[in-house]
């Protein structure tokens, strides 16, 4: 990676894990919009740098904001939700860098997809064993996509439409 690249990921990773800590009240638990997820949309306008800052910055913020009640919870969410944010951000990086509006909501849609399934199959253990919460494995799944659809979809898109504009100056 080139410097101009490992600046950007670094900038990427360290709004994401900022966002994360600054607004834990809204980025864990069963219902959530996890507001840093938008910056997952810019792996359709950066390209590889944000795929790599979204998932380390992701990492970052689970570790230092996590409300778990232990580090080793902390650190399974940290590696799970760091690899769906890498697949999720991976996969919109192929389907849409460079290319059109069309594509741009085709991967924002893969992306909620992605990160509701992963995190949502994995939250509810995570609510089992630090609460003692069972929620069913759909319900989970269920309580992640809203979340997703707002902060991917909707506030996701807009940021990476708005880069996708500035960088065209």
């Amino acid at each position: 990676m080139r410097a101009r690249d490992l600046a950007l990921a670094a900038l990427v990773a360290a709004a994401y894990a900022a966002l994360v800590a600054a607004l834990p009240m809204v980025s864990f638990l069963l219902w959530q919009v996890r507001v840093a997820d938008a910056l997952l949309m810019l792996s359709t306008v950066l390209g590889w740098p944000a795929v790599v800052g979204v998932a380390l910055g992701c990492f970052l913020g689970n570790v230092l904001a996590a409300p778990w009640g232990s580090f080793a919870l902390a650190a399974f969410d940290a590696a799970l939700g760091s690899a769906a944010n890498f697949a999720a951000s991976y996969l919109a990086y192929k389907l849409a860098y460079g290319k059109g509006l069309r594509r741009k909501l085709l991967a924002a849609a893969v992306e909620v997809a992605t990160v509701s399934l992963i995190v949502g199959s994995y939250l509810r253990y995570l609510m089992l064993w630090a609460f003692g919460v069972d929620i069913p494995l759909l319900l989970s799944i269920a309580g992640v996509v809203p979340g997703s659809v707002v902060s991917i979809g909707v506030l996701g898109t807009a940021l990476a439409l708005s880069v996708e504009r500035g960088l065209r100056r």
